[in-house]
């Protein structure tokens, strides 16, 4: 009677309408059937609503996964699904916020619910993506349970607020002013981004763009409207039942990021005023590679090319140190050997003990 979400629910219904005298198959197909079923979906969601807000605490610890999944299965009642969520917000380090909340809070201009989904509240805290939300005073919500960008992904909209991932394209906070700056700060880095697109970076983003979420990091990776945030990524590849060769997953995993620099970052600045005096710089383009790779994982990606990046690393520790980049590692002795020298001169050490022996003896 009751669908898999709300498992949890027991009860008994009682009815004056259902016919008694047919089997037990019939009577699964009866229409009435189904009219008690969504009447039982609504009354126990009605009820859930009322419960005050200290034991909703309590049953939203226990039973918050069953409410995400209804909202992703059930579509039918998923507005009134979206009035029971909860999640952890930029507004309280502890406590929960409802969307309805969220909405009230909103700034007066304000046209999208911001969120950011990962793994846990630390990590999406120090997000490069909510910098600038954050310095404005804008309130995020933070997803960092397995289920909850699925489940806000199959939320359009709430209370006619739609919902912005800020790690994706199409996030915009600013006024007409602010875009008039952006205009000019796109003009003024073209050279950079499209020397980062045709040449230091071609093979690896899909497009370099001055960024309007970034305020105190360089840069960062940015998926497509339609692609998979570094969450969604983390979770295909951590799920044990998917398959080796997936194509649909293969597909989203390979697709080439946004790069979004700051304009305000000196790093960023540098890289420019390099880049319009050579186009060429091989110290350019190494700091390019190293900024990409940074920005891959300051955004919650995965390095590709691990041995790489920790080759450049070193590099700059040797360069930063003073060391000589040919220098290398001191060879290990061999122990056997040692080991073997160690025993002969101890027989020869021996041999002779026993000859002075041998000698005082005679004396």
């Amino acid at each position: 009677m009751m669908p898999s979400y709300l498992s949890f629910i027991r009860g008994v219904v009682d009815s004056d309408d259902l016919p008694l005298n047919v089997s037990r198959e019939t009577l699964q197909q009866h229409k009435l059937l189904k009219v008690i079923k969504k009447k039982l979906v609504r009354k126990t969601l009605d009820m859930i609503k009322k419960i005050n807000d200290k034991d909703y605490e309590n049953f939203w610890k226990e039973y918050s996964t069953n409410i995400k999944l209804g909202l992703i299965e059930d579509s039918v009642n998923r507005s009134r699904l979206a009035k029971l969520l909860r999640f952890q917000s930029s507004n309280s380090k502890d406590a929960f916020t409802s969307l309805a909340g969220y909405v009230e809070r909103m700034k007066p201009k304000q046209e999208h619910v911001y969120y950011i989904a990962g793994a846990s509240r630390e990590e999406v805290e120090t997000s490069p993506f909510v910098e600038k939300l954050l310095r404005k005073g804008y309130e995020v919500l933070y997803l960092i349970e397995a289920v909850d960008e699925y489940c806000v992904n199959s939320l359009p909209e709430f209370e006619g607020k739609k919902f912005q991932n800020v790690a994706k394209e199409g996030f915009t906070i600013g006024d007409s002013k602010s875009k008039e700056v952006l205009d000019k700060l796109n003009e003024r880095f073209e050279p950079l981004t499209k020397w980062l697109e045709e040449n230091a970076l071609k093979d690896k983003i899909q497009k370099a763009k001055v960024s309007e979420r970034l305020s105190d990091s360089p840069c960062a990776l940015v998926a497509g409207m339609f692609g998979w945030t570094a969450n969604m990524e983390r979770l295909a590849v951590s799920n044990a039942h998917s398959k080796t060769h997936d194509s649909q997953k293969d597909f989203y995993l390979n697709q080439k990021k946004t790069l979004e620099i700051n304009p305000r970052h000196p790093l960023i600045k540098e890289l420019l005023n390099r880049v319009e005096t050579d186009k060429n710089d091989e110290t350019a383009k190494k700091m390019a590679q190293v900024l990409f790779e940074t920005a891959t994982l300051r955004s919650g990606y995965m390095l590709k090319d691990t041995v790489g990046f920790a080759e450049r690393i070193e590099t700059m520790m040797r360069q930063t140190l003073g060391i000589s980049l040919d220098e290398k590692a001191d060879e290990e002795p061999d122990l056997e050997e040692s080991a073997e020298t160690t025993g002969e001169n101890a027989e020869d050490f021996s041999a002779e003990d026993e000859n002075e022996e041998i000698g005082r003896a005679h004396v």
